[in-house]
């Protein structure tokens, strides 16, 4: 039985991470067609379609009332998207960071620090859990943040790919039926992800910020590395940055909307301070080197497997 969830949930992330990276190269072609910027295209075409995964993966554990699996999967994305996604990157190929990405990455340091520490604070202090009122306001959060961004990232004069006029149209219908694929196929990742949580005995916020995270943040690695291998710095950062936001609102916002959700400690309290700490990395070094080479990447790296252990330690403490 174990053998069989096991197999399903890795066929399953193999055809969503697929489904995901079919739904982002036609999202690609419709955003050349409309001649949105690269930046803008990162931020939020693409990092939206790359967090379908996560997005769908959250409102189907949610509707299923297994809203520690959804948080789990939003905050250990993230961890991943930075210390996995940009570290891999930086190992292979090594990236600058500009100014404005700076400024991008501070952002999102800063969503992440007032969403973990409230999360830990209504969990631990109120020993409540995040529901229809602090989904509404992560809502909110997220829309606020695409404004920032249709207002900062104007067309930015960087080279197009031409796209005719003929080729919007199957693009538009592949994007839709790969948004379907994604969809089912999360189901199948979350069913059988719950199982191997019952046959083993372990959390779904330890399942849901390791194995889930780590499958869902595929199309984000992918995206990375081929526009880092291209030097396309701003579009594989505004990817990962735009994906992080993405999770820590949108996601975790329409989790919580849809059923309450009630966290389990210390796993969860490890989570957020990962998070927080690989953003604050990331901004450091924005701030400071300008540049993540390989030595840096090899770090983010151990970091997450750091992580990875940790998590997996504190789960038997329950």
């Amino acid at each position: 039985m174990a053998l069989i969830s096991l197999i399903i949930l890795i066929v399953s992330l193999a055809v969503l991470s697929k489904s995901a990276s079919i739904a982002v190269d036609n999202a690609s072609k419709i955003a050349n067609y409309f001649r949105i910027s690269s930046l803008a295209v990162g931020f939020l075409l693409i990092s939206l379609s790359t967090t379908l995964p996560e997005l769908s993966v959250s409102v189907i554990s949610s509707i299923s009332g297994d809203g520690a699996l959804a948080a789990g999967n939003a905050f250990g994305s993230v961890i991943a998207n930075i210390l996995l996604v940009l570290g891999l990157g930086a190992f292979f190929y090594s990236f600058k960071i500009s100014n404005e990405n700076s400024k991008d990455i501070a952002l999102v340091l800063l969503i992440t620090a007032l969403v973990s520490l409230y999360v830990m604070f209504i969990t631990s202090v109120r020993k409540d859990a995040l529901g229809v009122f602090e989904g509404a306001v992560l809502l909110v959060s997220y829309l606020i943040y695409i404004f920032y961004i249709f207002k900062s990232k104007k067309t930015d004069g960087t080279e197009k790919v031409y796209v005719e006029k003929k080729e919007v149209s199957p693009a538009f219908l592949y994007f839709l039926i790969s948004i379907i694929i994604v969809l089912v196929s999360s189901g199948f990742v979350v069913s059988s992800a719950i199982e191997i949580t019952e046959i083993f005995n372990l959390t779904e916020g330890f399942v849901g910020a390791t194995i889930i995270a780590i499958g869902t943040s595929l199309p984000e690695a992918s995206i990375c590395l081929q526009a880092i291998r291209k030097k396309r710095y701003g579009l594989a950062l505004g990817n990962a940055i735009g994906a992080s936001v993405a999770n820590l609102t949108l996601v975790l916002g329409i989790a919580a909307i849809i059923n309450p959700i009630s966290l389990i400690m210390p796993i969860f309290v490890a989570t957020l301070l990962f998070a927080i700490l690989a953003c604050i990395l990331l901004l450091y070094i924005a701030a400071v080197n300008k540049k993540l080479g390989r030595i840096g990447g090899l770090g983010f790296i151990a970091i997450y497997i750091i992580y990875i252990a940790s998590i997996f330690y504190l789960q038997f403490l329950r």
